[in-house]
């Protein structure tokens, strides 16, 4: 939907948070009114008040409604979602109104995971060979906030949340990865998969995915249209492994010379080197500077991301890794490495097969095996689950009562039990905190024997 379509309709912005007062602002900037309206038991904020409804107010003025702008947050399971399409009311999302005024200088970016990450180093490389762009979207900045228009490449990270409610594809469009995540919000996987992959469906000149072949690539693949070209890095030359990443013709760069850790960051930094060549049609200079440009990318918080400790071993924050499969990619980073993971936090009832699996290779042993083993430090409903499914596969491993035990279990154990103390939870934080930068926060001290 265009933001033109909205010029003298009655519309209403569905939530008062980030994205709703980021939506008003710019409607108000283009002369188009709107009410607010804020559902359940939200609380309207003193300034948005003159132009707030809620309660009954607020279902009415969302049925009379001639289109509704919703906020992310909002659930396509909500029962009151569900009544929207019923009657048969337009509903958009500020996401969708700015990428259909938009696309051909969008470079979008989905997946279960890895899109904050590549879509930081998509906007990195695009300043190395010279392009001026944003960076907005899912990472915490509403689109309109984030870019005025000026730079040349609007680089946005799309959540499945976002993707669901739009009506028009960028330019390009980055696929990372795709697992269960967010299943009650969509209504189940099959759902979540047609969620995220709408990114997709609406006309885009290129679609970059990891491989070319896969269940990634065959559902990429029925979502296109004719004119849309499916591209993986090796099509392109690009390849990786854990010693590095090369570029045929243009040149290679050693793991350590890449500012990110572990094997699926290798894979993110293929998949931007890929989007950036597609979008701007990069000669072999350009090619070189976009591969140069990688040593000084700085790599984002709560990734993989060493932390300051007071001992000898290596504290790794990863809090950010909350479903099992992120919780393989970080231990695979550490390959020679024993390892203490704390892992769990609250349940949403994802499958720790990925995981458990995974642990099974690495299991405590003697020699060579026990140097490379991972010492499992469960908490919370999603530890101890985790535990309940291992049964007798994880021996050694513990279910501490709270966050700050696991915590002061890590420390205790000390240098002898582990070269590598990593948060990686393969869940979120809400059973004990507010975020996942609390979490963060006291892991840090913990690390740095503050706590």
């Amino acid at each position: 939907m265009r933001f033109e379509e909205l010029t003298g309709a009655t519309v209403v912005i569905w939530g008062a948070g980030r994205e709703g007062r980021a939506a008003l602002a710019e409607l108000g900037r283009r002369g188009v009114g709107a009410v607010v309206a804020v559902t359940g038991d939200g609380a309207v904020p003193d300034d948005l008040a003159p132009v707030a409804v809620t309660g009954d107010a607020a279902v009415a003025a969302l049925e009379s409604a001639d289109a509704v702008v919703k906020s992310p947050g909002v659930p396509h399971t909500e029962p009151q979602f569900l009544r929207l399409r019923e009657l048969g009311v337009t509903v958009t999302s500020l996401t969708d109104l700015w990428l259909s005024a938009n696309p051909d200088r969008v470079i979008g970016v989905t997946g279960t995971k890895g899109k904050s990450t590549t879509s930081s180093l998509i906007h990195h490389v695009l300043g190395g060979v010279g392009l001026s762009a944003s960076l907005v979207g899912n990472g915490g900045t509403p689109v309109t906030a984030g870019d005025t228009g000026e730079a040349q490449v609007a680089v946005t990270e799309v959540s499945s949340y976002q993707a669901a409610d739009l009506t028009a594809s960028p330019r390009v469009a980055v696929v990372t990865s795709l697992y269960p995540e967010h299943l009650p919000w969509h209504g189940g996987y099959e759902r979540y998969v047609a969620d995220k992959l709408n990114l997709l469906a609406h006309g885009p000149e290129a679609v970059v995915v990891p491989s070319a072949g896969g269940e990634l690539a065959r559902l990429a693949a029925s979502r296109l249209t004719a004119d849309t070209r499916l591209i993986a890095p090796f099509d392109m030359g690009i390849a990786f492994s854990d010693s590095g990443l090369s570029w045929d013709g243009i040149g290679s760069l050693g793991a350590a010379e890449i500012p990110v850790r572990g094997l699926h960051n290798l894979g993110n930094v293929a998949l931007a080197l890929t989007a950036v060549t597609a979008y701007a049609d990069l000669d072999r200079d350009g090619r070189i500077h976009a591969l140069e440009s990688l040593r000084t990318f700085a790599p984002l918080e709560h990734r993989l991301e060493h932390v300051p400790s007071d001992d000898d071993r290596t504290w790794v924050d990863d809090s950010l890794a909350t479903a099992p499969e992120a919780v393989v990619a970080a231990l695979r980073a550490y390959p020679g490495s024993r390892v203490t993971l704390l892992a769990g936090g609250a349940d949403r009832g994802l499958a720790f097969a990925p995981l458990l699996s995974y642990l099974a290779t690495r299991s405590p042993g003697t020699g060579a095996a026990a140097a490379r083993a991972v010492d499992v430090i469960a908490v919370g409903p999603a530890g101890k689950r985790l535990l309940a499914e291992a049964g007798d596969a994880l021996p050694g491993a513990r279910l501490a009562p709270s966050f700050a035990t696991a915590l002061a279990w890590a420390r205790e154990d000390g240098a002898a039990h582990s070269d590598v103390v990593l948060l990686s939870p393969g869940a979120p934080s809400f059973d004990e905190f507010a975020s996942y930068e609390e979490r963060s926060a006291a892991f840090r001290a913990a690390a740095a024997g503050d706590a």
